[in-house]
């Protein structure tokens, strides 16, 4: 007779074995669990880096992520798209669906299809659960620290940002248990293998993975903290490229047939927009700059350097780059949007509005237009229009946490403390800036004018913070996906 621990090792090494052999992992943690973990995962993340909430940014990841994901058989997950504000070349996913591009690999790839390739590959991750199954083995560590640890190997802690490594995974666990919790050379396998399947589904031409991944490995480094932080949170890069190469070799035909055309110009325009707005302003003009030389995207550029010029308070100059956009594509939206926002900094606010609802005759449910003009009724005083446009924009987190704080400068326009004070407290919040978060939502709660207005934001408080007044250690719930209504004022 086998010995009760004897069997249970066979048995575990049997639903380790069928991972690998059927793509999904019979038992790992719960979904539930594993929703838990995630709360408390991208708390940590957006306490110790900084997500881009752009609102086209955004539209845009957020897209491609769904147009990838439509291809998977249903899952048990609600996805979520980051772009990461940072120059490492990396990409991860976490628990529950969250999926991570650092803006500095965004920018380096060369087409939609090489960033296809990219999040294929993570989404893959989350499918065959692997970050489940290294969880469960290891969720004797506790859920709360467990998180901490999954975000630093996850995201690297050997690169980019030791300092915000280190304090994710808390310098609490011996070498072993971190391991524990790393990706394994099967893993990224078969990450690749069932990537490559779903993104060539969804349109995308299989090869364009390969292109990705040798875009991370002809990243120059001089010293182990130079190295791709990919390479040390995705092992076995060398024997991918070699393993992906030779199955597009030998399936050629299958993928020309497959493969869709794919239209650049979204993917383009977000390289630009994530350069001239969230890429240090020297490098920024540098990099468009060659750009320019090189003739590479000219219209794209331009496009670029009319955000960035605007950036930097050179209003003149980049309304000229950006009528040159509109010059070639009078309807671009894109363009049309941009140089309303640039009026609106020179106070041309007739201008800026006539752009502005041009860009909204193209698309009424734009985010960033409609933002625009909600901030353009401020400043001309009509503070309840612009509530009314404001308020179907505002979020918990993501872009629309953005609408929060516009809010809040409109009401208190209006003389409603309350009102102003709570939606900065969700700003403050969305943004993940909890200090303040908290000051505003206590300053709600003491000005509300009703019994019903204060339990909102004490309601709101309290997810923040425990009884004695401190941030609470308890996981919050799963953040919403972007675009998501925030629960009733």
């Amino acid at each position: 007779m086998i010995k009760k621990g004897r069997w249970l090792s066979r048995v575990i090494c049997m639903a380790i074995l069928l991972v690998f052999l059927c793509g999904q992992v019979a038992s790992a943690i719960t979904i539930r669990e594993e929703n838990e973990v995630a709360g408390e995962f991208i708390r940590m993340i957006r306490a110790h880096y900084r997500i881009i909430d752009d609102p086209v940014v955004n539209d845009y990841i957020v897209g491609l992520g769904e147009r990838i994901l439509s291809a998977f058989p249903e899952q048990p997950f609600n996805y979520h798209f980051y772009v990461v504000e940072s120059d490492v070349f990396n990409a991860f996913a976490g628990p529950g669906g969250h999926v991570f591009i650092h803006s500095g690999l965004l920018q380096a790839l060369p087409n939609e299809e090489a960033l296809a390739g990219i999040m294929a590959h993570e989404i893959s991750h989350v499918y065959s659960r692997h970050i489940s199954d290294r969880i469960e083995r290891s969720k004797k560590i506790g859920m709360g620290t467990l998180a901490g640890v999954a975000a630093g190997i996850l995201v690297g802690v050997a690169g980019g940002n030791p300092s915000a490594g280190g304090a994710l995974t808390m310098g609490t666990l011996a070498g072993s248990q971190s391991a524990a919790l790393a990706y394994s050379r099967e893993d990224e396998m078969q990450a690749d293998q069932v990537g490559m399947s779903y993104m060539m589904a969804a349109g995308y031409g299989g090869e364009e993975m390969l292109t990705g991944l040798k875009t991370i490995r002809e990243k120059q480094w001089f010293g182990p903290s130079q190295i791709p932080t990919y390479l040390t949170t995705h092992p076995a890069l060398e024997d991918r490229i070699a393993y992906i190469g030779n199955w597009i070799e030998a399936h050629k035909e299958e993928i020309a047939a497959r493969r869709k055309s794919i239209d650049q110009a979204s993917f383009l325009k977000t390289k630009a927009r994530l350069t001239a707005l969230y890429t240090p302003v020297a490098l920024a003009e540098d990099l468009f700059t060659h750009a320019m030389e090189r003739g590479a995207a000219p219209l794209y550029t331009e496009y670029g350097l009319g955000l960035l010029m605007d950036r930097m308070g050179k209003y003149d100059k980049a309304a000229l780059h950006m009528r040159k956009v509109l010059e070639r594509r009078a309807f671009d939206k894109d363009a049309l949007r941009g140089l309303g926002r640039i009026y609106f900094h020179q106070g041309k606010y007739k201008e800026a509005r006539q752009l502005l609802e041009g860009a909204m005759s193209l698309d009424p449910d734009d985010f960033e237009s409609n933002l625009w003009l909600g901030r353009l009724l401020i400043e001309e005083g009509a503070f309840h229009e612009a509530v009314n446009r404001l308020v179907p924009l505002a979020t918990d987190y993501g872009p629309g946490a953005l609408a929060h704080y516009d809010l809040g400068n409109a009401f208190a326009k209006l003389g409603k403390v309350y009102d102003s004070s709570y939606h900065l407290g969700f700003y403050y919040r969305g943004v993940g800036d909890l200090r303040n978060a908290v000051f505003q939502l206590k300053r709600a709660k003491e000005m509300a004018p009703n019994e019903a207005l204060r339990k909102a934001a004490e309601k709101i408080l309290a997810e923040i913070v425990g009884k004695n007044g401190k941030k609470k250690k308890k996981k919050k719930p799963e953040e919403p996906a972007p675009g998501e209504e925030v629960d009733g004022e």
